[in-house]
């Protein structure tokens, strides 16, 4: 289960994109994935791994995503 911004997994990753409209658009290669919100066309690109991400990679998925740090820490402590 997430903790803030640390310990975050592919599964809640996807989870939270999902709530918030994404849907799986394109595999960019190897275990990238692309999630498009149609809404306000923004894109993410995630990595599949089966350990939790690096804050920073995290950030990059956050500033892709268009949402702030705060909602993504208010997901995760639902």
């Amino acid at each position: 289960m997430p903790r803030g911004l640390h310990n975050w997994s592919y599964k809640d990753v996807c989870a939270f994109l999902h709530v918030k409209g994404f849907v799986l658009s394109t595999y960019l290669g190897g275990s990238h994935e692309a999630w498009l919100n149609e809404q306000t066309a923004c894109v993410v690109e995630v990595n599949r791994t089966k350990s939790s991400y690096p804050i920073r990679t995290l950030e990059t998925m956050i500033r892709q995503s268009g949402y702030s740090k705060n909602e993504w820490r208010a997901w995760a402590g639902q």
